[in-house]
């Protein structure tokens, strides 16, 4: 995209004052420019438990898209390019309801807000270019992308609003650290996912079998409110690292693994999951011919 769009530009939105290092690191490595914006969220949402009201998921990316719009005009930029994949469009299953906590990642969002944009910016473009592909396919390609290895973040405790509780590291124990280790283990040998998660590397802590477990879709337990991958994906990626020479003697995995291959349940096959799975929104201009197919 670099090569191909050298005007590129990154867009960062955060608090007055803050930085979230796991966002500064990787956006430095990049040597991309970086163009910002400011927000402040309403006092009230932070006391929401407080105050008694149910404590959800705001639509945030709706909220970050419509805030990089803005500045990608006032940059005098026509296009804005996200990163949600296809999974992002998956609900999870609550009494019978398929309830999305991450919808403005989804591609109805995405459709809808194109419209809302298509009714007065006439040649804006708005789209994520990770759309058709799954977690397990993002996983293999990023497995390639090194030196982002010992930078990057998805554990939610990098990004506490509050400096002093905000982690410089993987916690190693959450859902959103469980579920990256397991969907990178089939492209990254252990030692480097050691070194990623800092020696706490989550599959290596059999106390976590649970967290795990409603991960790969045990009926007994929840999948998490959290924006981790479907249970395809992970039941698919269980099987991949289990195989891994590497790996032989990761017992939680290979415990895992040996459920998810006789529970009579079906796995995805990695072929139809490292290839374009759905529809999207990219454009001749941007598509990567070697990518879609």
């Amino acid at each position: 995209t670099r090569r191909r769009h050298p005007d590129t530009a990154l867009f960062v939105a955060s608090r007055a004052g803050d930085r979230f290092a796991a966002i500064e690191q990787a956006a430095a490595l990049t040597g991309l420019p970086i163009r910002r914006a400011e927000r402040e969220l309403d006092g009230q949402v932070l006391r929401s438990r407080e105050l008694g009201f149910l404590n959800g998921h705001v639509p945030v990316t709706g909220i970050i898209s419509a805030m990089a719009v803005t500045a990608a005009l006032i940059d005098g930029r026509d296009t804005v390019v996200m990163s949600n994949e296809h999974s992002a469009s998956a609900g999870t299953e609550v009494d019978g309801l398929s309830v999305n906590h991450q919808w403005s990642k989804s591609l109805d969002f995405e459709a809808g807000f194109r419209a809302v944009l298509a009714e007065s910016l006439e040649g804006f473009s708005y789209f994520s270019a990770l759309r058709p592909y799954s977690e397990l396919w993002v996983a293999q390609r990023f497995a390639q992308l090194t030196d982002f290895h010992q930078v990057f973040r998805s554990c939610n405790r990098a990004f506490q609003l509050d400096p002093a509780m905000r982690f410089e590291q993987w916690c190693g124990e959450c859902d959103k650290c469980c579920f990256i280790n397991l969907i990178l283990s089939p492209f990254l040998d252990r030692t480097a996912l050691e070194q990623v998660f800092d020696g706490k590397e989550p599959l290596a802590q059999p106390g976590l079998e649970q967290r795990f477990r409603s991960l790969l879709g045990d009926e007994a337990l929840a999948k998490p409110f959290e924006c981790v991958g479907d249970v395809g994906e992970c039941r698919a990626a269980v099987l991949l690292a289990a195989d891994r020479p590497d790996r032989q003697r990761t017992d939680l995995l290979q415990r895992l693994a040996t459920e998810v291959r006789t529970d009579g349940r079906m796995v995805p096959s990695p072929e139809s999951l490292l290839s374009p799975l759905g529809p999207h929104f990219i454009g001749s201009r941007h598509a990567e011919p070697d990518l879609l197919v």
